[in-house]
């Protein structure tokens, strides 16, 4: 039997995966609009990125003001299976994202750690009714996004492939399949496939640019890019478009022969970088290039919280991914105004200006 395709929204109960301890985030409001938006849209799959958002019954220490309860969360989990979406719980262990646990992030590698770790998984699993995925996080955990903290910590090598096992056999145990950011396996690809079988996870390349020649985008188009790229380590690469910042190179050199050696993807796209072709390109070239049964799904994320702020960001990052979805995968012919690139990107937060 063919299995449906996953077209996934990020939701963000919490932002601490970056910020540390900041107030919640989150107006229910605009969370009705979103899933409004999403239904709308074809989105069949909503992954929450919980953090410290739910207040956990093993572990309520770590939960933020205001943070949903878990019988909130079981009810809105019902709810959208009513309306035909997956809910999919979504944690973050990456080293450099983890300031959600609290103390317990500078308890990294200890038996209290791991005993932490998977009390949660096991208890989003139950939560979320044993989903298919649970996503875990693990991007941009590196010695340049370490350098970021004021306690810079990273793993790599052996240490960095015993906790991901660790945590994939927490998640297999409740019967779901390991989700991560791709990332890993783009730092280090041949260790990677030598510890990580494909089959035993699901991955998400994600990249927020062009792909195609015809919609690459001049660092001379905006001066935030010029700003941006004029200093080091960008300066001496001499780069004339935003495409060839070393990140996108790295995602062209590495996510087709990810797919290509039997891993299963879901790219994640997003309107973030202001890019509006990044949808489009990006899922016309995993469609063209990559066989079918490895690509699962995509997943979008405007990586905007849920407040009256960014409610129109929010809402044109569903619909470009819709649009999107409609173009590529449904054969939609647009018309004057309804191709997903025609749906400004500018935010509202910056006085219509685009900001990179």
């Amino acid at each position: 039997m063919e299995q449906t395709m996953i077209w996934a929204l990020l939701v963000p109960l919490s932002k601490n995966w970056e910020l540390k301890k900041c107030e919640r985030l989150f107006d229910e409001d605009v969370w009705e609009a979103v899933v409004s938006e999403a239904t709308q849209n074809g989105i069949n799959t909503i992954v929450f990125d919980l953090l410290d958002g739910i207040r956990y019954d093993s572990h309520p220490e770590i939960a933020l003001e205001g943070a949903w309860s878990t019988d909130r969360m079981r009810r809105e989990v019902k709810r959208l299976k009513e309306l035909g979406i997956q809910a999919i719980p979504k944690l973050n262990f990456s080293a450099t994202h983890d300031g959600w646990l609290c103390e317990y992030e500078h308890m990294l590698c200890t038996p209290t750690y791991y005993q932490v770790c998977r009390d949660l998984i096991t208890e989003a699993a139950e939560l979320f009714d044993h989903p298919p995925y649970i996503h875990l996080g693990m991007d941009e955990e590196d010695a340049r996004h370490a350098a970021m903290s004021s306690l810079a910590i990273y793993r790599h090598k052996d240490q960095l492939w015993h906790d991901l096992r660790f945590y994939f056999d927490c998640v297999r145990e409740t019967g779901a399949t390991p989700w991560i950011w791709a990332d890993p396996c783009f730092n280090y690809p041949e260790d990677f496939r030598q510890q990580i079988k494909a089959g035993e996870l699901v991955l998400s390349p994600w990249m927020y640019n062009a792909i195609y020649p015809e919609h690459l985008t001049p660092i001379a188009s905006r001066q935030a890019y010029i700003d941006y790229y004029s200093k080091e380590p960008y300066a001496s690469l001499n780069m004339t478009y935003v495409e060839d910042d070393p990140f996108i190179v790295r995602f062209m050199k590495h996510a087709l022969p990810c797919v290509n050696d039997g891993y299963t993807v879901i790219p994640c796209v997003s309107t973030f970088n202001k890019c509006r072709y990044n949808a489009l390109d990006m899922l016309r070239y995993f469609k063209e290039n990559a066989a079918p049964e490895r690509v699962a799904g995509f997943i979008t994320s405007s990586w905007r919280v849920l407040t009256p702020t960014y409610r129109e960001t929010l809402m044109r990052d569903i619909q470009v991914f819709g649009r999107a979805k409609r173009e590529v995968y449904e054969g939609f012919i647009p018309g004057e105004g309804e191709s997903a690139a025609d749906i400004p990107l500018t935010d509202a937060t910056q006085n219509g200006t685009d900001v990179y």
